[in-house]
């Protein structure tokens, strides 16, 4: 029996950027385990890596698809003569366009999250820490909307049967029937010598499925709210 940090969040309108969409900006159903990551990294202001579990679940109203005017910097004037605006960025002169993008936003949506460090005193950190800040999930846009965190015992489901309550990731060997949207979400990326260099992503594969699914117990655990969680680790985390 471990302790885990239990938050529910609220967004109205939120995009979990998939990768590799440009122009049309597509969402992942539910954020992926790399953002929850960096948004309690980042409240916690660590400045290391510290591995954690996460379990994710939650649902929205819908997804609807806004067109936004966005501008993109690009080089100086005198490589880029055509591009028809000049900024002064900092001490250089580098021109600027625009465009039309099209997002996917989230509507109403509400999250229930699980995170679990592997340092139990982080875990009461973050249960501190997290009610004394705004927290960001998705773009640096999407605020979130706390509206209940609590420290929850975990426990070794020991029912007959399980099912998910909501919307959520799980293992795929969780499930006992093919079911749901196979992805491969970023887990958390290893650590560059320099801000230069690409982020190496370590990718961690996963099922999204709806409500009422049946799962196999032995992934399964249970909050003192009697709630499900699924815990998304990677052995290969360090």
């Amino acid at each position: 029996m471990m302790e885990a940090v239990k938050i529910k969040f609220y967004q109205n309108l939120c995009n979990y950027r998939r990768e590799n969409s440009y122009g049309y900006v597509q969402t992942y159903p539910l954020p992926t385990p790399s953002m929850i990551k960096g948004m309690v990294h980042c409240i916690l202001s660590l400045n290391e890596y510290k591995p954690l579990k996460i379990s994710i679940q939650g649902e929205s109203d819908g997804v609807v698809t806004n067109a936004q005017k966005v501008y993109k910097f690009d080089r100086s004037p005198k490589s880029r003569p055509q591009n028809p605006y000049k900024i002064l960025l900092n001490r250089s002169l580098v021109t600027a366009t625009h465009g039309i993008m099209y997002v996917d936003l989230h509507i109403n949506i509400k999250l229930t999250l699980h995170i679990q460090f592997y340092d139990e005193s982080l875990n009461q950190l973050l249960y501190d820490k997290i009610q004394e800040c705004i927290p960001v999930l998705g773009r640096n846009e999407d605020i979130a909307r706390c509206d209940e965190v609590k420290l929850v015992k975990t426990y070794n489901y020991s029912g007959r049967a399980v099912k998910t309550k909501l919307p959520m990731y799980v293992l795929p060997e969780a499930l006992i029937e093919r079911n749901g949207t196979f992805l491969r979400l970023p887990f958390y990326y290893k650590k560059v010598s320099s801000f230069e260099e690409n982020r190496i992503f370590s990718y961690l594969d996963v099922c999204y499925v709806g409500r009422d699914v049946p799962l196999r117990k032995d992934y399964i655990y249970l909050d003192e709210d009697n709630d499900i969680i699924c815990w998304l680790g990677n052995h290969n985390e360090g």
